[in-house]
């Protein structure tokens, strides 16, 4: 049986009008399984270690899980004191949150710049991602690293990474829409990261030449000038029916949380992905239970 989740802020504008709590009602009413809280607790750390505890008791009493903890982070922009600090506070709200993962990204930019500054800065990223997942493995919980941006996001960067922390809570948040923004497929970095993958993210996108599309909001840039915009889950490039095979093959049996960023109107586009990821997730299952791989 599939195991559905969600990002909060999948709710988009309901994620900012909404109380913490009240905001589980979309979910729950939805029939998502589990939830994914991003770090937006309150301004201060304290504040927000406390706002974890009083939603981790608010998603058990919804009859929810909490599938991960995600944090956005930019490791380039504070010092590794800072770094380490932050990320080590998100370890115990995630501990508040009963889930066993916490998923941070070490540097968001799609910046073409930024191509440059891998070499630079791994061994930086290494020290800081090592004594964070020391101190998270006392509190039982697993650091997971996703392709993010453009400064992190090959398999063989991430798989780099995996090697040189080389601790056994760790793993990867596979993303399966942001792999294009490298201009690799997502069935083909699925099948690379599987045997690594703890958590999965959901999201499509619509893919056209940069020249084919009108400069405006809503349009990102791949490095090779190929333009893309958030959609409903199914909508998109993405196929999903291959990706949930690569991971079953692979014997993943973890969550699968829809990121929905879709221009569409939200709480359609929320119901309508998730349709469609059940979809494609039996299509693979019933599929390869046929063939006798499974």
């Amino acid at each position: 049986m599939m195991k559905t989740s969600t990002f909060l802020p999948s709710y988009k504008e309901y994620f900012a009008k909404e109380s913490l709590t009240g905001l589980l009602e979309y979910p729950k009413q939805d029939g998502f399984d589990a939830v994914e809280p991003v770090y937006s607790f309150g301004e201060s750390p304290g504040k927000a270690l406390e706002n974890s505890k009083i939603l981790g008791e608010a998603i058990e009493e919804k009859g929810l899980k909490c599938s991960c903890f995600s944090r956005g982070f930019w490791m380039l922009n504070m010092s590794k004191e800072e770094a380490v600090k932050g990320l080590c506070d998100c370890v115990d709200m995630a501990v508040n949150l009963k889930t066993p993962f916490l998923h941070h990204v070490l540097h968001m930019s799609l910046s073409v710049k930024d191509l440059q500054l891998y070499q630079k800065h791994h061994s930086y990223f290494v020290e800081i991602c090592r004594e964070v997942a020391y101190y998270a493995g006392e509190k039982g919980i697993t650091c997971l690293y996703e392709d993010q941006g453009f400064l992190q996001n090959t398999p063989e960067r991430l798989g780099q990474l995996l090697a040189d922390i080389d601790l056994p809570n760790i793993g990867i948040c596979l993303d399966v829409g942001n792999s294009l923004f490298y201009d690799i497929d997502a069935e083909t970095y699925a099948g690379i990261l599987a045997p690594y993958v703890k958590h999965v993210h959901l999201k499509d996108y619509i893919r056209k030449p940069m020249e084919d599309v009108a400069y405006g909001k809503g349009w990102h840039y791949t490095i090779s000038g190929q333009a893309l915009r958030d959609t409903i889950l199914g909508h998109g490039v993405v196929n999903f029916e291959r990706i949930f095979s690569i991971l079953l093959l692979a014997g993943y049996d973890g969550y699968f949380s829809l990121e929905n960023d879709a221009a569409e109107e939200t709480l359609p586009s929320v119901k309508q992905g998730l349709e469609n990821m059940k979809l494609f997730y039996e299509r693979a299952y019933n599929n390869l239970k046929r063939a006798g791989k499974i």
